[in-house]
């Protein structure tokens, strides 16, 4: 059972989209159901963490600091970002900050 691109949740989403809430929740927590029911640990990150596999405490915990993402969140960011750096012909990779412009006055 894959978390990432799952196609019970995008099938959810577009039942959202046309207004179907209860059948869209239903689905939702079909997911939810079959995720936990898997028994899988589908934390992705390495780091030896007591919040491990617990996604509530550790999305609390990171937008408490606010300093980085969790860890499974780089994959879905990194694919975002990417995408919109397409929309400048990928000239992100050669993005240099100018550094006069971060220079405090």
């Amino acid at each position: 059972m894959e978390i990432d691109n799952n196609d019970l949740v995008k099938k959810q989403q577009e039942l959202a989209s046309k207004g179907l809430k209860k059948e869209a929740f239903d689905m939702r927590m079909e997911f939810l159901r079959q995720i936990k029911d898997s028994g899988i640990d589908h934390c992705p990150c390495m780091e030896a963490c007591p919040h491990h596999g617990n996604c509530y405490e550790c999305v609390v915990i990171h937008r408490g600091h606010r300093e980085h993402l969790p860890y499974c969140f780089w994959d879905m960011m990194n694919e975002k970002l990417y995408g919109m750096s397409q929309m400048t012909e990928g000239s992100l990779s050669n993005y240099s900050p100018c550094t006069s412009c971060s220079e405090e006055k």
